[in-house]
């Protein structure tokens, strides 16, 4: 009985054992994929400055115009927020 006991201890460890090293690197796929996001986003906003700037620069466009483009980008909301995840817009997280 004590055996069956620990038998059934030592299979469930291993079993458990195998989930946690399945979820570490689980976690450490999503960890690099996050990683990556945030240095797309990082370069999509220097992108974002420097065509900002172009556009003053050149006289294309001026500070009202820039403006009313993040307003209908965002939604025409003052407090809507790009970084807010939006289902129907970002699609599925995965």
């Amino acid at each position: 009985m004590v055996a069956a006991g620990f038998t059934r201890m030592l299979w469930r460890e291993r079993r458990l054992t195998g989930e946690l090293t399945g979820l570490s690197e689980r976690i450490r796929e999503l960890s690099a994929r996050v990683e990556a996001a945030e240095a797309d986003v990082a370069h999509a906003v220097s992108q974002a400055e420097i065509t900002e700037g172009l556009l003053l620069d050149k006289g294309i466009a001026d500070e009202e115009d820039l403006e009313a483009a993040r307003r209908r980008y965002d939604g025409g909301e003052p407090s809507a927020s790009s970084s807010r995840y939006v289902p129907e817009r970002d699609g599925d997280l995965n």
